[in-house]
C-alpha cells in the first residue's frame, strides 16, 4: 500500500499509547504521540507547556471553518498550527495518537482511524501498572476526569463526538487482547489494503 496514516483515539487509561508504538514497530513506520507537541513547539516557536495545557482544557463548541480563517484565538491558532505538523507528519506513513488527527486527516486517503476503549476496572488495573506515567491520585476519578476533557476538546476542534463509532474505521475493548490489539490493528489494515 501506499504512504499511509493510521490515527488512534483512545479512552484514557485503555493503553492506547501502547498500542499505538507496537503497532508502528509492528508495521515498520514512525510513531508520533507527545512528540507532535515539541514538533510544533520548535517549528513554530510556541510554548510546549501551553500546548499541552491547551490540549486538556475544556472547550465549548465553535465553528472549524471559523476557527481556519481567523487567528484571533490563541488556543485556535494552536491547534491549527498543530494540524499543520499533523498534515506534514502524514505525508509518509506513521501512526499518529490523539490530537483530533482522525478529523484532520479525514480526506487522507489511506487513513485508518481507529478508537481504543476498555472497562473502568481495566482502565484502573492499567494506570496502576504505570505508576510513572499517570498521576498517583484516584485513578477511576482521573480517567473521567480526561476522557471529559477529551470529549470535550474534540467536540470544539471537530464538531463531532468523541468515541461515537461512525468516526472511526475501528472501535475495539483493549480489555480483550491488551497489548496484542496492535496484531489485530495490523490485521486489520492488511485486509483492508489487498
Amino acid at each position: 500500500m501506499d504512504n499511509f496514516v493510521i490515527t488512534i483515539s483512545r479512552e484514557y487509561g485503555s493503553g492506547g499509547h501502547d498500542i499505538g508504538k507496537r503497532l508502528a514497530e509492528l508495521l515498520d513506520v514512525p510513531f508520533y504521540d507527545k512528540e507532535i507537541v515539541d514538533m510544533t513547539a520548535q517549528k513554530y516557536s510556541v510554548d510546549a507547556k501551553r500546548l499541552s495545557e491547551m490540549e486538556e482544557q475544556s472547550k465549548l463548541p465553535f465553528s472549524l471553518p471559523q476557527a481556519f480563517s481567523s487567528f484571533s484565538e490563541s488556543d485556535d491558532q494552536l491547534f491549527i498550527r498543530q494540524s499543520q505538523t499533523i498534515f506534514e507528519l502524514a505525508q509518509s506513513s506513521c501512526v499518529i495518537v490523539g490530537r483530533c488527527a482522525d478529523f484532520v486527516l479525514r480526506n487522507h486517503p489511506n487513513r485508518f482511524s481507529f478508537f481504543l476503549y476498555s472497562s473502568m476496572k481495566e482502565r484502573i488495573e492499567h494506570i496502576k501498572r504505570k505508576p510513572g506515567i499517570y498521576p498517583a491520585s484516584d485513578p477511576a476519578q482521573q480517567a473521567l476526569r480526561m476522557d471529559k476533557r477529551r470529549a470535550a476538546y474534540y467536540k470544539y476542534y471537530t464538531g463531532q463526538e468523541w468515541g461515537q463509532p461512525t468516526n472511526y474505521h475501528l472501535c475495539i475493548d483493549t480489555g480483550i487482547l491488551g497489548p496484542k490489539t496492535a496484531e489485530l490493528l495490523k490485521t486489520f489494515i492488511q485486509l483492508s489494503g489487498s
